[in-house]
């Protein structure tokens, strides 16, 4: 009932729970409707089951039925809660805390652990006095509170204010064995770091948080010192990269933390580094659907060998060293993870896509059949022989330019290729006129900031601007066209590897490790220049009239 809700609460919940003038109007038409379904449930046997009805509701309701940006939610997915609830290794003695708790998700399913596991009814009462939470929006803290309610827990002990409060971080400091957390992304007044760090300071030593964090905070440089400084204070226990598409339709490369608070990381440690493509779940027509072959109970079982001693082998799992951590080195899996082995027949597959980009380019600019340089690759036949069956990083094979140009609205048309970050069309997306000094005169590989290589057979403007440039790879040994292709090949396999929050710089894309082929590949008889010039010819005689 509403006397289980604090009195001070009541008040936020009546208003938060009040339909207004126009929302009111909105549904009026539905309401009888609705009314009639509810009287045709139980509703509270439903939501007192192990399933989190309510929470799927708001799921659905939130991410498709409503305007997300009215409320300014990202709603953490149900079984990625229990995923993160599985990591941390809930039990029921634990105290939790939740302190940006949004729809209560992570508290549900700690909850529901914690009630399994428990026997007898007194144990049940301890537990439910054991979960809290802060949130600051209304309307979500209002939907936590019931959600709780319907359950038997927690509504009384969900605070509607901020946990950067200084009587709040006070009163929380230390108290909880597990935390989780879901904060607000890319927020300047309140960012990720700032919620880890207040999530971390509410736990005892040795308590645990499980996290699901904008992924850019453990790539980029503006966090290196906060890194740093984190693995001085907490130990960190596994990194989980998730799905791209795990918020749909909000994009957010998000990333799992788990981490031990107040205890420093140690050389020795062994972290978890993983990457989940699969959890469960397919975008198909707008909506994210199930599907089979889910990774998060393979990654579950080596977190937990990890955690016990034990070892495990796993193509999407890896461990790293503490140490290599320590001087804010990126925590991201995608940064350590071994390179799935590509099979030769697969990298002549991608190389041969490298190609034909080349005429598809040509295809969309036919004006660019007359840029392909004759002597394309001659540069570089100077250059030592290029050594095979090798593998090394980027910086081995070639040089690595960042693109010099400016963006490509500051160009009038022109003849030259302007490459940028798409993936189409040999990643050109207009032809410019373009200033020498700019000009990557000789050809060469092109890397966008979200790691699509295309070999570029004429002269180039390459786009610059920070993290979203484009990289440009000089060969520094002898090297054919077909060659090129195959690293262009090995590069666009690790694509993978990057993404909005961790794109293709410099220093990443040096250090990329790639092989080179096992025997020397000459270029055909019939040159590029030839076969593309031959090919426009055969596009204009199909295009006739």
């Amino acid at each position: 009932t509403m006397a289980d809700v604090r009195p001070e609460s009541r008040k936020f919940l009546k208003e938060a729970l009040h339909l207004s003038g126009a929302d009111f109007n909105r549904l009026a038409p539905f309401l009888g409707k609705v009314v009639a379904i509810l009287r045709r449930l139980n509703v509270r046997a439903v939501l007192q089951t192990d399933t989190d009805f309510l929470g799927m509701f708001y799921e659905a309701f939130l991410r498709y039925g409503y305007d997300n940006n009215a409320l300014g939610i990202v709603f953490t997915p149900r079984h990625i809660t229990r995923f993160c609830v599985g990591l941390a290794g809930v039990a029921p003695n634990d105290r939790v805390i939740d302190i940006a708790c949004g729809t209560g998700g992570f508290l549900v399913a700690a909850f529901d652990k914690m009630k399994s596991l428990a026997k007898g009814p007194t144990a049940i009462n301890k537990i439910k006095e054991s979960l809290h939470g802060f949130d600051t929006n209304p309307t979500v803290w209002a939907l936590s509170v019931l959600n709780m309610f319907f359950r038997g827990d927690g509504k009384s002990h969900i605070e509607h204010s901020s946990c950067f409060d200084k009587t709040n971080r006070k009163n929380t400091a230390g108290r909880f064995s597990r935390s989780f957390l879901n904060p607000p992304f890319s927020q300047d007044e309140e960012p990720e770091k700032d919620f880890i760090d207040a999530a971390m300071d509410a736990l005892e030593p040795g308590g645990i948080m499980a996290a699901v964090v904008y992924a850019g905070i453990f790539a980029d440089e503006d966090h290196k010192d906060w890194r740093k400084q984190f693995l001085r204070k907490h130990k960190l226990l596994g990194m989980i990269s998730l799905p791209e598409d795990l918020f749909y339709p909000t994009a957010a490369p998000t990333t799992i933390i788990v981490a031990e608070a107040h205890h420093p990381q140690e050389p020795e440690d062994r972290i978890l580094m993983a990457r989940v493509w699969n959890d469960g779940f397919t975008k198909l027509k707008n909506r994210r659907v199930e599907q089979s072959g889910d990774q998060l109970p393979v990654v579950l079982s080596c977190f937990e060998r990890l955690r016990s001693g034990q070892s495990f082998n796993s193509p999407i799992a890896c461990t790293v060293l503490g140490s290599n951590l320590r001087e804010g080195a990126e925590w991201s899996p995608q940064q350590w993870l071994p390179q799935p082995p590509l099979e030769q027949d697969d990298c002549h597959r991608l190389q041969r896509l490298v190609i034909r980009s080349i005429y598809q380019a040509v295809a969309q600019f036919p004006d660019l059949a007359d840029e392909v340089l004759e002597d394309f690759a001659s540069g570089w036949q100077e250059s030592p022989a290029m050594p095979v069956a090798r593998t090394e990083r980027v910086d081995y094979f070639f040089e690595v330019l960042n693109g010099k140009s400016t963006g490509e609205k500051n160009y009038s048309d022109g003849t030259i290729p302007y490459i940028s970050s798409g993936d189409t069309t040999n990643s050109i997306i207009n032809l410019v006129s373009g200033d020498d000094a700019e000009m990557f005169q000789f050809g060469g590989i092109t890397v966008t900031a979200f790691g699509q290589a295309s070999v570029q057979p004429w002269s180039f403007l390459a786009r610059g601007n920070g993290g979203s440039a484009v990289r440009v790879l000089v060969p520094k040994f002898n090297m054919s066209i077909r060659e090129l292709g195959w690293f262009a090949a090995q590069i666009n396999y690790q694509r993978w590897r990057f993404f909005y929050a961790r794109m293709s710089i410099k220093s990443r894309l040096e250090r990329l490790m790639i092989s080179s082929p096992t025997t020397r590949m000459p270029d055909g008889n019939q040159s590029l220049y030839e076969n593309v010039r031959s090919f426009r010819t055969d596009l204009d005689t199909f295009s006739a009239v």
